[in-house]
């Protein structure tokens, strides 16, 4: 690039003085004008002295110019050597930048070269530790899937051996699920007490437990619609094993269903009937009851709250409930709700009158007097998780027990609806109306 630079500059100079010399000319030659002049154009001598003094101011001018000239060319040629020398310098200089390079590119191919017969050294070496890798890895692998063949025959042997203690096991399953049922089915007999005093229960029963509530009034009448739907003809039974009574509204829709049922309701009383489920055992179709069960018929009573005219009206109501539920109990008995009003307070002070069923069927209280039960429908072992006090108190009282106060002093009862009245046997008056909290 300087190179190209200098030579550009000394061409611009040469053409720059060029230019100017052709521009001055050269003075014509005096001598042949002289020469040349005729002698009629002579002019005069004043005009000749003119002339000469002209000529000689050109001839100096052309003088001056080719001094000029002459120092031009001196300082051209001046310039144009060291031009010319550094064109000399720049080109020794190329010159041995090109040799430097030429080394330089001989030096670093040479290394290139050492270092391509270092790789390829190096990958030969690895190439043989791969292939030395590849057989020992084959060796292994031929090991290992000879190990994995065994493991995988052992496995199979495992395997089968673990299905037949599966086997086993899901044989003993079966064997101890199906030793929780009792085989043969459920007997539905329309004469369900044989002559023996055996009562053969079916699969058609409700269980009445506990409080009656409104809750449980509308399990059991669903209970007696449903196998009215099912069978109109073969008898259902409802089995107290232990009730005090409970809501006299829930009371009536128990006895409204069973005489509207169309297959006949009956009842059945293991250890407890009182109050309410008392009247339900009494104004069944037919009540089936154990010997040593306790039947016991009373006025009811219900909590008084309110001013004179309400609790005229509420002692009203309950005696028109008694007359309704007590009318319907001395009616049977043969005898008058008045007199079944004395005979109640003849036999306890509170009008508790209390009987076992043996006794209790003779005051028509009962109608059949029971010494075993055959319950067909029992063909699971019983869980033992349903007989708990806490489950006893659910079911019996309809409330959730504490696991830390299960020995609570106090009962609390669920509200009653409006108008209801509790025909509940309370000889220890223990229990009281659920609040809100």
């Amino acid at each position: 690039m300087q190179f190209k630079n200098i030579t550009l500059s000394l061409i611009v100079l040469i053409a720059s003085f060029t230019i100017s010399y052709a521009q001055k000319g050269n003075p014509p030659s005096t001598n042949t004008q002289k020469n040349e002049a005729g002698p009629e154009s002579q002019p005069s001598t004043q005009h000749d002295e003119d002339e000469d003094k002209e000529f000689k101011d050109k001839l100096k001018e052309q003088r001056k110019l080719e001094l000029e000239n002459a120092l031009i060319r001196t300082r051209l040629e001046r310039e144009l050597a060291e031009l010319r020398a550094e064109i000399e310098r720049i080109r020794v200089q190329r010159e041995a930048a090109a040799v430097k390079w030429e080394l330089e590119q001989a030096k670093i191919t040479k290394e290139f070269e050492q270092q391509v017969f270092i790789l390829n050294r190096q990958r030969d070496k690895i190439m043989a530790e791969v292939s030395l890798s590849q057989a020992k890895l084959s060796q292994t692998m031929d090991r290992f899937n000879t190990t994995y063949t065994e493991l995988q025959n052992h496995m199979m042997l495992l395997r089968a051996g673990i299905d037949q203690i599966r086997t086993e096991i899901d044989q003993k399953k079966v064997k101890k699920e199906r030793a929780a049922y009792a085989d043969g089915e459920c007997n539905y007999l329309d004469e369900p007490l044989l002559p023996d005093g055996t009562l053969v229960l079916s699969d058609r029963t409700v269980t009445l437990n506990g409080v009656v509530t409104e809750w449980k009034a509308n399990y059991i009448t669903d209970r007696i619609r449903y196998f009215n739907n099912k069978d109109k003809k073969k008898p259902i039974f409802i089995v107290i094993d232990s009730s005090p009574g409970g809501s006299v509204l829930a009371g009536f829709n128990i006895l409204q269903a069973m005489q509207n049922s169309q297959a006949p309701v009956y009842v059945v009383v293991k250890s407890f009937a009182a109050s309410m489920a008392a009247l339900i055992t009494t104004l069944a179709k037919k009540s089936y009851v154990y010997p040593n069960a306790l039947i016991l018929h009373h006025q009811p009573w219900t909590f008084g709250v309110g001013n004179l005219r309400e609790l005229k009206e509420d002692l009203e109501r309950l005696q028109e409930i008694w007359k309704r539920l007590g009318g319907q109990v001395a009616k049977k008995m043969g005898i008058s709700l008045d007199k079944f009003d004395k005979q109640l307070y003849e036999k306890a002070s509170r009008g508790d009158w209390l009987e076992f069923a043996d006794n209790a069927k003779k005051t028509k209280w009962v109608d059949h007097i029971i010494t075993t039960i055959d319950d067909t429908a029992i063909r699971e072992i019983p869980d033992r998780a349903n007989y708990t006090w806490q489950k006893h108190m659910e079911e019996y009282w309809d409330m959730k027990v504490d696991a830390n106060n299960v020995n609570a002093s106090t009962i609390y009862l669920p509200s009653l609806g409006p108008k209801d009245f509790y025909y509940l046997y309370n000889p220890d008056n223990t229990y009281q109306l659920r609040t809100n909290n």
